[in-house]
């Protein structure tokens, strides 16, 4: 299997949850500097925030 990841959606038959976590678990660590960790949190966070307002069709008072 190529290093590069592979979105989703180009997938024939997606994988399940349990392999996709099996995968992220054997993988090697990848160090990252203090600003990639940054920006990677920040996109997790943006990510479960829409799909919270998203599932639950709320507004946020920001």
């Amino acid at each position: 299997m190529s290093d590069k990841p592979i979105h989703t959606s180009q997938l024939q038959r997606p994988l399940s949850l349990n392999q996709r976590i099996a995968d992220l678990q054997a993988k090697k660590p990848e160090y990252i500097n203090h600003g990639e960790a940054l920006l990677l949190q920040r996109m997790a966070e943006n990510s479960l925030r829409e799909q919270f307002l998203t599932g639950d069709r709320i507004s946020f008072n920001d």
